[in-house]
């Protein structure tokens, strides 16, 4: 098994734990709702990876050194995951009304 493969399969089953772990608030969901939400996150997760591999790959190689390409890339890979985690988050929560996101039982909103 590659560490691609076993990396989304470890991911596909994070999320569906997720899913289950939360489904009271998927029950308060219209199914156009969730049919946005799954497109948004899907749409989101497609280009934040197309970014990634093409946008890493580009910041890369206009270093040399292979330590200041390793941190660049970290940092950008934080940058987008950052950017993409709350670009969902508002996207979401537009298109829900506010269920989504959910919040941790002592941070309010």
């Amino acid at each position: 098994m590659t560490r691609p493969l076993l990396i989304a399969l470890v991911l596909i089953a994070y999320m569906i734990y997720v899913a289950f772990k939360h489904k009271e608030t998927w029950k308060q969901l219209s199914i156009p709702q969730i049919t946005g939400v799954l497109i948004t996150f899907i749409g989101i997760v497609s280009a934040s990876a197309v970014i990634l591999f093409y946008g890493s790959r580009y910041i890369t190689s206009v270093f040399s050194g292979q330590i200041t390409a390793f941190v660049v890339q970290f940092l950008v890979i934080i940058v987008i995951i950052a950017v993409a985690g709350i670009g969902f988050a508002v996207i979401a929560g537009n298109i829900t009304n506010g269920i989504i996101p959910i919040l941790k039982k002592n941070q309010k909103k």
